[in-house]
């Protein structure tokens, strides 16, 4: 029972694990960008495609590297973040950070996450970072020419608490289920009538609040999910509760009847040597009447 679970719980975190996809970004050859630590990355039901999504009112942040290869210096004076429901964010550098030909900066940049009626989350955001810069690192200064978008995206998700939370239950147990799927019939706890009843409870919760999920309900589908996540441990507990008691008793009674069948034998035997011995017993002594018999004098002829 204890293997089964471990197995079962194995199974789950190696695929949760899997779950976070590596997230697509279009860059130039000389540039090297990643998002930081993002509340979620991988696949959104919702949106039926990979994200990389913050939570609302959380900070997103972005690694940005990136080669000067124009041939001259470059005075980076911002990094700015064009997303599109209509806001640049701007980051800039005073003074600015002067580039020699052929170097490297590594540049990284955040900012609050606005909430989803600025945000909305219905649809996934495109967004283009750019690179200002300027004649000179003093002023006055002008900028000579544009760099085009180093990076760019259309992958970018903002999140309620309620999406977030359905896509952490959704991963889970989308994945657990399938764990349980791959298992064998014999493997499920048939015999525990609690278990099979909470995990047929989880199971048709987490298929309806998928199916909420799915539509854009996110309030809805995560109270579904939570449900689910608790009838799904209610079972796991009957599972290894009631299922260790079973084997325990299943063990005890195999051990009774062992004790049992040897002390059955050690009687048998004795039985055997006590037969042996009063046997032995009978023949020595009519071997002595023989031999009294033998050595006993004859009475003399008359």
């Amino acid at each position: 029972m204890k293997r089964k679970i471990a197995l079962l719980l194995c199974l789950l975190s190696i695929s949760l694990a899997t779950a976070a996809l590596v997230t697509t970004v279009d860059a130039q050859p000389s540039t090297h960008f990643a998002w930081i630590e993002p509340s979620y990355s991988g696949y959104d039901q919702y949106y039926r495609d990979t994200i990389v999504g913050y939570l609302t009112g959380v900070t997103w942040n972005f690694s940005l590297s990136w080669t000067n290869y124009y041939g001259d210096p470059i005075n980076v004076s911002a990094i700015r973040v064009y997303f599109d429901w209509g806001k640049n964010y701007t980051h800039t550098f005073s003074p600015p950070i002067q580039m020699m030909p052929d170097t490297v900066q590594v540049f990284n940049v955040g900012e609050t996450t606005p909430a989803v009626a600025e945000a909305p989350e219905l649809w996934t955001h495109d967004y283009w970072v750019y690179i200002h810069h300027v004649n000179s690192t003093t002023g006055p200064t002008s900028e000579p020419w544009t760099i085009p978008p180093v990076a760019s995206g259309d992958n970018f998700a903002v999140l309620s608490e309620d999406h977030f939370e359905c896509l952490n239950l959704y991963t889970k147990y989308s994945m657990m289920f399938s764990a349980l799927s791959a298992m064998q019939v014999s493997d499920f706890p048939t015999d525990i009538t609690s278990a099979q009843i909470n995990f047929t409870m989880a199971q048709m919760e987490f298929e309806v609040g998928s199916e909420v999920f799915s539509a854009g309900m996110f309030g809805s589908a995560r109270t579904h999910l939570q449900r689910g996540d608790t009838y799904f441990n209610a079972a796991m507990n009957s599972w290894a509760t009631k299922g260790t008691a079973i084997e325990d008793a299943a063990l005890a009674n195999t051990k009774s009847e062992t004790n049992y069948n040897n002390a059955l034998a050690n009687s048998t035997l004795v039985n055997a040597y006590g037969w042996l011995l009063f046997g032995l017993g009978w023949t020595f002594i009519g071997l002595g009447v023989i031999i009294y018999g033998m050595k006993k004098p004859k009475a003399a002829a008359s």
